[in-house]
């Protein structure tokens, strides 16, 4: 079992440490002088496009059948009634980010 230090053979043993010639401990690294690389130029990030939110009437195979903009969520709704009436076949309403137009 290691027997417990006081506090002053704690400091007699650092004094006896710290008297150790320089040689018998490890050499310090020197820290290198060279050139240093220069770093290469940030890649900024593309600037973001703004989106916008439509609606759209896909099938049962999730190909687009209309779009309609946010605002007539309504007439998305009808047009996929319409369509799942007259084929037989389940039309869904989705809301879908698309990117804005230039002129929007």
């Amino acid at each position: 079992m290691v027997k417990r230090l006081s506090n002053r053979q704690r400091i007699e043993r650092m004094a006896e440490e710290a008297s150790i010639e320089p040689e018998d401990k490890e050499p310090k690294k020197e820290p290198k002088t060279g050139v240093r690389k220069a770093s290469g130029s940030r890649k900024t990030s593309p600037k973001q496009k703004r989106m916008k939110f439509i609606w759209t009437v896909v099938d049962e195979s999730s190909k687009e059948k209309a779009s309609f903009p946010y605002p007539a969520k309504g007439e998305a709704e009808a047009r996929a009634a319409e369509l799942s009436e007259k084929t037989g076949k389940a039309h869904t309403v989705n809301c879908v980010r698309v990117p804005m137009e230039d002129d929007e």
